[in-house]
């Protein structure tokens, strides 16, 4: 999609047209203190099916002074067979290059994940993206909270060829709220742990990290209970019906443009 416009001077009309991805991005601070319906929705009513053992249901994020949470728990219904349901955040806008950051504390739960991430896929396209599957995240396994785990998918619909790496942490991330980062640029990806570099990914032609040529992205995050058939990843899910779990969110920033800084 191009944008186009017409600018008169003297008389003279010249037409300049813009790709989208030259118009800067608005810089967003939200404390998630409530629900900001401008810039977030809840996923609500259904499932993703495998490897997900749980449904969306809007119920299932809340905010309160503290920020948001977002609680796992019980919840059979008759219109499923999932009988445990969680919360997912979805921005409505698209975004590119920049850097993204929130605090949290996640679950410390085998089985369930906590995460932070930007995506895009066949059903989640702007009008302007390729419809292809690209991701970057940042995840807590929750069979150990004292390891995060960023990834990334470029153009790939199969999930073929994710980039996991485990980042060894020197606290609990369950215990307490730090930042997470994420610096999105055309040439790196890197993620931040409290102002600080632990990881970078630089774009390569052998191996392309996501392009806003390609793609912008939604920013998400969302806590899910894993099938038994992924156990060896993060653990196996109890199905516990007494299961109420929470992962705690606070302070989500958006600062684009590649120059920008999460550093302290």
């Amino acid at each position: 999609m191009l944008l186009r416009s017409l600018n008169k001077t003297a008389g003279i009309i010249t037409m300049i047209t813009l790709s989208p991805f030259a118009l800067a991005s608005s810089p967003i601070e939200d404390p998630l203190t409530e629900l900001n319906t401008s810039i977030w929705w809840k996923s609500d009513g259904w499932s993703n099916g495998f490897p997900f053992y749980n449904r969306w249901e809007g119920e299932a994020i809340s905010h309160s002074s503290d920020g948001m949470a977002i609680t796992l728990s019980h919840a059979p219904n008759d219109s499923d067979d999932f009988e445990f349901q969680s919360g997912e955040l979805r921005s409505h806008d698209y975004y590119g290059y920049g850097c993204y950051e929130v605090e949290m504390k996640p679950i410390a739960a085998p089985g369930v994940i906590s995460s932070f991430f930007l995506f895009a896929g066949p059903y989640d396209k702007p009008e302007d993206g390729n419809g292809m599957h690209n991701e970057i995240d940042v995840e807590f396994l929750g069979n150990n909270t004292n390891v995060m785990q960023v990834n990334f998918w470029t153009n790939d619909d199969r999930y073929a060829r994710s980039h996991e790496q485990l980042i060894y942490l020197d606290f609990d991330a369950s215990q307490d709220f730090h930042r997470y980062g994420i610096k999105w640029t055309k040439g790196a990806i890197k993620w931040y742990i409290d102002g600080k570099l632990v990881y970078k990914v630089k774009n390569s032609s052998d191996d392309p990290i996501p392009s806003v040529n390609d793609s912008r992205l939604r920013i998400m995050a969302n806590v899910w209970a894993t099938d038994d058939r992924i156990s060896n990843w993060a653990g196996e899910f109890s199905k516990d019906p007494a299961t109420s779990i929470t992962a705690e969110y606070r302070n989500f920033r958006f600062i684009p443009d590649r120059t920008c800084s999460l550093r302290n």
